[in-house]
């Protein structure tokens, strides 16, 4: 079993400082000019680190049902995007005073022409996260440890340049995490395999289609 030491705040902190995050061009058939501010809130314990993560509410008419960090787009009184990100947060699940690590890629979404603009956050330790039932079906918790000790994760293949890839999706008990969302939480996950000094578990492709999480697949993925 791969023995996962994993990092604490100021040394991820150190990290996102020091990382270039991307800023990935829009999709096929899509503009992705639109900014949401998301949060990435971590939860530090002795023994793990978990993920927050919220299902949203079936309801909505953007990305309902989904799995997604808090989040959304800029409103006039925000000052910047990671603003945002955290007024997000405390409005969708309860969370204030989290104190921001840094920044991952800007990452464009194929359901819509959003492009998530992610912000990596300490949660602090008596937080106390409540849904709000108007966009918010559940908070979700993905384990740190537990993920990166997994055998493999799960891949869907797309076309990029005549190449081949695998596009993340992750289990979280019966929902799955996939997209824009997933490739964030990759992201994330690969500082703190580096830091933890393990490898990332390799991708395995054939147990999901993108019929199984999309009305209409796409032709590529970024």
């Amino acid at each position: 079993m791969v023995v996962v030491r994993l990092p604490s705040a100021s040394r991820l902190a150190t990290a996102l400082a020091d990382h270039r995050p991307a800023a990935i061009p829009a999709l096929p058939g899509r503009r992705n000019h639109l900014h949401a501010g998301v949060l990435v809130p971590i939860e530090w314990s002795p023994a793990d680190l978990a993920v927050i993560l919220t299902e949203r509410a079936s309801h909505l008419r953007l990305h309902g049902g989904e799995v997604s960090f808090p989040g959304g787009r800029p409103e006039p009184a925000d000052d910047s995007i990671q603003t945002t990100a955290l007024r997000e947060a405390e409005e969708e699940i309860g969370l204030r005073g989290a104190a921001v690590l840094g920044r991952l890629s800007s990452i464009p979404l194929y359901t819509s022409d959003y492009r998530l603009e992610p912000f990596v956050a300490e949660v602090p330790p008596d937080a106390e996260l409540i849904p709000s039932p108007d966009e918010v079906a559940a908070v979700l918790r993905l384990s740190v440890r537990e993920t990166l000790a997994r055998p493999f994760l799960h891949g869907i293949p797309w076309e990029d340049a005549g190449e081949t890839r695998l596009s993340p999706i992750f289990e979280l008990g019966e929902l799955l995490v996939y997209g824009g969302t997933a490739h964030a939480l990759f992201e994330l996950l690969g500082l703190v395999a580096d830091l933890a000094q393990v490898p990332l578990p390799p991708f395995r492709a054939g147990r999901y289609q993108w019929s199984d999480v999309l009305r209409k697949p796409p032709a590529t993925l970024a």
